[in-house]
């Protein structure tokens, strides 16, 4: 691979920046993108501070830019899934990592419904409970 495509440890912190302040193009925000930030926070953060902040910015960043529903335990799977990986990988890089464990990019889902269930792919189609929008009338 070019010296030039690999995604440096910058690279990978300005992109965690642009999703930590709802920046990110909404075009550029996928899987590969998701991992790449998981694994910045991974990298970083130990594994509960990770999952937490993966959560909060991930959530935020659904609910302001891609206007959709954030699924929480897709997200911890993400930071569980990368966290394990991440134990077993001797790179230093994102690039690397992947390289090391193509079947994250490639197969991802596979790992998912393998480890977590078909199902923790559809919650995130769930909507989120409406307001009343009517007087609520007691009997007693």
């Amino acid at each position: 691979m070019p010296l030039l495509a690999m995604i440096t440890k910058e690279e990978s912190y300005q992109l965690f920046k642009q999703f930590e302040n709802c920046t990110l193009d909404a075009a550029l925000f996928n899987q590969k993108t998701h991992l790449e930030i998981t694994w910045y926070l991974v990298k970083n953060y130990d594994l509960e501070e990770a999952t937490t902040l993966n959560n909060s910015l991930t959530e935020k960043y659904y609910n302001s830019v891609l206007k959709l529903n954030h699924n929480p335990k897709l997200t911890n799977a993400y930071t569980e899934i990368i966290h394990h990986f991440m134990n077993k990988s001797s790179s230093d890089s994102f690039d690397g990592f992947l390289r090391e464990f193509p079947r994250l990019k490639y197969n991802f889902k596979r790992i998912l419904e393998t480890h977590y269930g078909y199902n923790i792919l559809k919650e995130q189609r769930v909507e989120k409970e409406k307001p009343l929008n009517r007087p609520i009338f007691f009997t007693f």
